[in-house]
């Protein structure tokens, strides 16, 4: 995974990507935390105020998520990934604008 952030940044992710390897590999060489949120059989357990966050962090995103989708077809047809990529934003700023107006 091609990262390109700031040194110092925090990547917030999801517990599918626990993997103590990368994460120390983050940390160590890009001086990036990578904040997963940790499975109950974890062998690094969290603090309460991280796991916390995490879980605050983590339902704002699927709500946005969703929201996105939401204005989704079923199918999205474009001829050129230029297309597509116009066809995503123009979602993303209806949705924008739907939170605006409500």
């Amino acid at each position: 995974m091609q990262l390109d952030l700031p040194q110092g940044s925090c990547l917030y992710a999801d517990a599918g990507y626990t993997c103590y390897e990368v994460e120390d590999l983050l940390k160590e060489c890009d001086q990036v935390q990578l904040h997963c949120c940790r499975k109950s059989n974890s062998k690094r357990k969290d603090e309460p105020h991280m796991t916390f966050l995490k879980e605050q962090y983590r339902k704002r995103i699927e709500t946005s998520f969703s929201g996105i989708t939401s204005f989704f077809p079923k199918k999205i047809h474009a001829v050129t990934p230029e297309g597509f990529i116009l066809k995503l934003i123009l979602f993303i700023f209806a949705y924008t604008l739907n939170r605006i107006i409500q």
